[in-house]
This record gives C-alpha cells, structure tokens and sequence, in this order.
C-alpha cells in the first residue's frame, strides 16, 4: 500500500481542512518534521484510522469522539480520507469517526455514529457493510501486522531509545508484538514435554510388547555371528534409553523371524493338506468297506430269518388247515342259526294255528245258531264270517309257510 493523498478535517490537531499530497514530491521518502504538538503523530493517525477505524497502535487507542478536534466548532463534520495506491489501482477511503454536532432544533448535541465509505478504482463504492473486510483484504495486512511492517508509534520508538539494554527485549516485544513468538516457544517446550511423555509411553508400551514376544527355540539358532534374538529382547527391556538401531535390528529379526515362521507354516499346511487329502481317501474307503459289511449282515440276517421260516412251515401248514376249519365252522354257525330262527317261527306259527283252529268250531256254530236269526242279526253275523275269514286267511297263511319249511 502508497498512500497518494491525505485529506483531514476537524480530526485531531487538525481543525481545518488540511490536505497532504504525498504525490506532489515525486519521491519516495518523506521527512515529517515539526515542534512538539505540531500534529506529526496525527498524519500516521489519521492514516491507520482511514484503514482500520482506530488512531494509534499504542496503550493509548484512539476512536470515537476522542479523535474530534478540539480546534473546530462542533457544526463542522470530522472526517479522515485517504487516497492509495495498490498493485497500480486507486482505492479511496473516507471514514467519518464518531462524534458530537448540535441539534439542529432547539438547543443541546447528539452524538453521530462511525461513518465509512469505500470507492474502487472503477468508481463504484462498495457496500459499507463489507468495506472494512474489503480494505483489510485489498491491503493484505491486519492492523497489527500494518502497525509492525510499516510503522512504528512515536512514543514507543523514544521509550526504546531510552530504555536499558536488559529491557530492549521487552520493550522490542511489546513494540513488534512479539509475545506470540514467547508463546511459541513456550507452546513448543510444552509439547516438547508432551512428546517425550508419549516417547517414555511408547518405550515402556514396547518393552512390554517386546517381553510379550515369544521365541521358539528353533528361532535362536540366529545365522552369521549377530546377537541372538532373545539375547537381543532382553537387553531392549532392561534398557532405559532405547536405540533405535537396537529397535531397528529386533524389528528386522522379528521379520526375518516371521518370514521364516510362514514359510514353516506353509510347510506345514501342504503337510497338513496332504494328510487331509488321504484322510479323505481312507475315510472313503472306509465307508464303502463298512457299507459293505453292513450288505453282508443284512444278507446274514435274511438267511438266518429264512431258515426260521423254512423251520416253521409245517406249524405254520397246520396253523393255516385250523383256520380252514374255523372259517368254514363260522359259515356253518351262521347257517345254524337261520336254521334255528325258522324253527323257531314254526312253532309259534303252529300254536297260534291250533289255538285258531279250537277257536274255528265255537265260530261255525255260533254262525249256524246266527243263521236262522232274523235279518236284525244278519249284519253281526257278516262280522263275525269276516272276521273268520281274515283268521281263516292267516291260518291258510300259516300252513302254506309251515308246508314251505317242510319241504
């Protein structure tokens, strides 16, 4: 950033308009000179607070009505603009602090709010809301790393000229702000402590990982003439201080060791798959020979029950003439017993055709004394004959079914 031209109006010790053209000189270096309260710090005020809004870098910040001059009346407006150049472009600045003006009714003041305008080189003026992040990001610096790179506060440069050799230090910090290098380093030796903290963690977590390895007994016959392995384990547990080219050589043992153990346990996994291969092969065999042996008891088995069978067929030859008999014994039970049911009807047909038949002379003489009645008795004896012939009809019935069962 150049500034081009300093304009300023009722701002500090400044209370008429005043213009500075830093262009007017077509130089590069300026020499502001002046007695004591002439307005020199008021230039580099009036400059950091166009960019950044506040006067100074110092203890003493500047902002507000502070920074209204006391040398002009309170009608007229304080303003701070600046012209500069960046990268070839023209940016222009005004920024109006805030202050006190008097009511333009009645009688008293009000205070005015912080103005700022910001015009680009087109000629448009930016948003006002945006404007102070836009100054900060078209000239790349914060105020504080302005107030470092380019320029210095009057007071604290006369403090450094002034003070002891031992609090150069301090006062070199405080005026280029470098307590955050202070607390770098302090920041750095706090990790540094937390670094070797988690280093002791990682050497006692690998010591005890390294206690943990186990070693077969094989593994020690180590080739050439180096440390053997275990030998090697023992003396990086017991260590305080651990080399890494110790760690280095165990971590390549314990490699060399693991390549040594695959290779024994692919070895062993083709022995082991051979051994299975077979296993499969004889248990094979062994279950077409046990399906063989169990063909053969089944077939002793079939013999052994078919003698049996031959040894029973007699028993059983007679067993089944018995069940002849039975059966046809059954058929000639169930013919019996119709037999003795039709008997059984005869001899009730047959009292009953004697008991009719002691009845029929009672009824003949009955219709012979009913005969030579009179006609008065006619319709009584018409009953009575058909009474006779219904019971004659069961009779003739009876007998028919008695002559059947006869024959």
């Amino acid at each position: 950033m150049r500034p081009v031209r300093l304009t300023m109006q009722a701002f500090g010790s400044y209370g008429k308009r005043t213009v500075v053209d830093f262009g007017k000189a077509e130089q590069n270096l300026f020499l502001i000179t002046g007695d004591t309260g002439a307005g020199k710090t008021t230039l580099f005020d009036a400059m950091v607070f166009a960019l950044y809004g506040e006067a100074s870098s110092g203890s003493n910040k500047k902002n507000g009505t502070e920074l209204q001059s006391q040398f002009a009346g309170s009608d007229v407006e304080p303003f701070v603009e600046l012209v500069f150049s960046e990268g070839g472009e023209y940016y222009t600045v005004r920024r109006v602090p805030r202050h006190v003006r008097p009511l333009k009714r009645g009688k008293g003041e009000k205070e005015e709010s912080e103005d700022l305008s910001l015009i680009l080189p087109d000629g448009t003026e930016y948003p006002k809301k945006e404007a102070a992040k836009k100054i900060e990001e078209i000239i790349g610096l914060t105020k504080g790393q302005f107030m470092q790179v380019a320029m210095i506060a009057q007071g604290e440069f006369m403090e450094l000229l002034r003070a002891k050799s031992d609090d150069k230090k301090i006062i070199f910090r405080k005026l280029f702000h470098t307590e955050i290098y202070e607390d770098i380093v302090n920041e750095l030796a706090r990790r540094k402590r937390e670094k070797q903290e988690e280093i002791n963690g990682i050497r006692v977590r690998y010591q005890t990982e390294a206690g943990r390895v186990k070693i077969p007994e094989w593994a020690e016959e180590d080739e050439d003439a180096e440390e053997p392995l275990g030998q090697l384990r023992g003396r990086i547990c017991q260590s305080d201080r651990l080399s890494v080219t110790d760690l280095e050589r165990f971590v390549e043992k314990l490699d060399r060791l693991e390549g040594r153990q695959r290779r024994r346990r692919e070895q062993a996994e083709k022995a082991d798959q051979t051994a299975h291969d077979d296993l499969l092969k004889k248990r094979d065999r062994l279950n077409g020979a046990a399906d063989l042996a169990k063909r053969f008891s089944e077939r002793d088995a079939a013999a052994e029950q078919l003698k049996q069978c031959a040894d029973q067929a007699d028993r059983m030859t007679e067993e089944k003439t018995l069940i002849d008999r039975i059966d046809s014994a059954w058929d000639i039970h169930a013919v019996w017993q119709r037999y003795e049911d039709a008997r059984k009807d005869v001899s009730d047909i047959t009292r009953e055709w004697m008991t009719l038949k002691e009845k029929l002379p009672a009824l003949i003489k009955a219709r012979e004394d009913a005969s030579g009645k009179e006609s008065g008795a006619r319709e009584r004896y018409d009953r009575e004959a058909e009474a006779c012939a219904r019971v004659k009809a069961r009779v003739e019935q009876a007998l028919k079914r008695f002559k059947e069962r006869e024959d």
